[in-house]
């Protein structure tokens, strides 16, 4: 058996690749909009960048990976983002993709609000437990509560829209096929009935003259013989008329098939048994799961190209065994029809059957070819994305397989998205600025005690600042024998500047203390 004229993997691989420029783009994005943010967002319970500059690309790193994962694994994807944020909010961009992604892939609806649910309480859990009690639960509560909003339920009630813009677009797609379809019925209705009253009657009117010529007793069967042939002929002509107004008068190839079975693996089949069982050798292949997920136009572009390609093997190689292949991919679905060219030639016919067929194939941005194979044979196929395209895709540029205004809506579209994060992302920037100089903050000079580790104190008011310390040198108070300081500054309400040091024996503070700044 020949096999298609593409190769499956080579267009898995194509696709790929195609795929992978948009993609690229969208982590790229992540990772600066996560790292500028940490360049911001500063408070107590995540040391700032600009004292520890890799804290910022491990940010951006781990939010890069997160969002590459939202794909294969939304779910967990999203819980790590969760986590992440819980930590630090500037990763906030990737959990609001994590949770359009979970919105998206994700089938079951109660699994689907269980994600979701679990991902907007896991950064209050983290945030009130880091925070303690150097920040009110109050504003804890009002940050992170913001980060639930726009990170998990803003993308989740934005995907939802998309959604239901998608399925109305698709019904009303269907329904300007049907009143299209309806309207071509009607004109067909109505060209059968007057080519029937027009050429019927003259017709008629010719056989009946005919017949009264050669009923001319008078006239000598010399004289009579052309007007038998021409009532034979007349006879012959109102048989073929008859025939073809039986066409106009039915409907779209495929109409009359049941909906719900149309396309699907039982409908085939049965194409291929009413083959069979008119004395053609045939067999079905059928690679993947049934259609009976897909759309209806797609499951009809399957009847339509396996019909259409069983009745030409009929028609034009009667004797000639033949395969029908059907290969449901997870993007797309091909189908073929080859025969070995053993059947006798048949009739020439009009092409007109393989016209309709490419131009379905193609409103639904698939490919079909047909021709004979190289040795023997004719092949008949097809590929038909399962995505429907949008109205007018099929209005492709040469070459391309993509509409331009397609491409140019998926191009505004990502920009309105990406401005949507980009400002999510800018709005938590200022919120969680406002909080780290929030008048709730309790004093951190006052919530560490005596006997913490200098590591506890280095993670809440960060690593020695020399300048501090240069700047405490003759203002500073007397210190404790034996004892290794650290300084930072600190400012108050109003404004002032203050140097805090904390002095520490074996890495145990023993002592700290809060002086002004000297004046200058």
């Amino acid at each position: 058996m020949t096999g298609f004229p593409f190769s499956p993997g080579a267009l898995r691989l194509t696709s790929r690749a195609a795929a992978c420029g948009p993609e690229l783009a969208s982590l790229v994005f992540v990772g600066g909009v996560t790292y500028l943010a940490t360049q911001y967002i500063a408070v107590t319970w995540t040391p700032a960048p600009w004292e520890q500059p890799g804290t910022g690309l491990f940010v951006a790193g781990a939010a890069i990976v997160l969002a590459a994962a939202r794909r294969r694994f939304p779910v967990l994807a999203l819980l790590a983002a969760a986590l992440l944020v819980g930590r630090y909010p500037a990763a906030g961009v990737t959990l609001a993709m994590t949770s359009y992604g979970v919105a998206a892939r994700t089938r079951s609806a109660r699994s689907r609000g269980t994600a979701l649910a679990v991902a907007a309480l896991i950064p209050f859990t983290i945030g009130l437990i880091l925070i303690g009690s150097r920040l009110q639960w109050q504003l804890a509560l009002g940050g992170f509560g913001l980060v639930a909003v726009l990170c998990v339920v803003g993308p989740t009630v934005v995907q939802a829209l998309l959604a239901q813009r998608e399925r109305l677009i698709d019904v009303l797609r269907q329904q300007t096929r049907f009143a299209a379809s309806a309207a071509r019925l009607q004109e067909r209705s109505r060209i059968a009935q007057e080519m029937h009253d027009l050429l019927g009657h003259r017709l008629s009117l010719i056989s009946l003259y005919a017949g009264s010529l050669e009923l001319d007793a008078g006239r000598p069967v010399e004289a009579t013989e052309p007007a038998r042939l021409i009532r034979d002929t007349v006879q012959i002509a109102m048989d073929e008329l008859r025939a073809t107004l039986g066409i106009l008068r039915q409907g779209e190839a495929g109409a009359t098939e049941p909906i719900d079975h149309t396309g699907t693996r039982s409908d085939v089949r049965r194409l291929v048994r009413q083959a069979q069982a008119g004395g053609t050798e045939v067999d079905l292949t059928w690679h993947g799961d049934d259609l009976t997920e897909s759309t209806l136009p797609v499951r009809q572009a399957v009847h339509r190209i396996v019909r259409e390609g069983l009745t030409n093997l009929h028609r034009h190689a009667a004797g000639a065994q033949a395969h029908v292949v059907v290969d449901h991919g997870p993007a797309r679905v091909r189908v073929q029809i080859v025969d070995d060219g053993r059947g006798g030639t048949g009739t020439t016919g009009s092409g007109l059957g393989l016209v309709g067929v490419a131009e379905r194939v193609r409103l639904l941005g698939g490919t079909l070819t047909a021709g004979p194979l190289p040795s023997r044979g004719f092949r008949l196929a097809a590929e038909v994305p399962l995505a429907i395209p949008p109205p007018g895709a099929g209005r492709a540029e040469p070459g391309t397989g993509e509409e331009p205004d397609d491409r140019w809506g998926r191009l505004g579209q990502a920009v309105v998205l990406a401005t949507g994060l980009a400002g999510a992302v800018a709005i938590l920037v200022v919120v969680f600025s406002m909080l780290s100089y929030a008048p709730g903050m309790v004093d951190r000079f006052d919530s560490i005690g005596l006997g913490v580790t200098r590591g506890q104190v280095t993670d809440s008011v960060g690593p020695d600042d020399s300048l501090a310390h240069r700047a405490a040198r003759g203002a500073e108070p007397p210190t404790l024998p034996g004892v290794d300081c650290s300084y930072t500054f600190t400012y108050t309400e109003d404004g002032a500047t203050m140097i805090e040091r904390y002095c520490f024996r074996s890495d145990v503070l023993v002592d700290k203390t809060r002086f002004p700044l000297p004046a200058a």
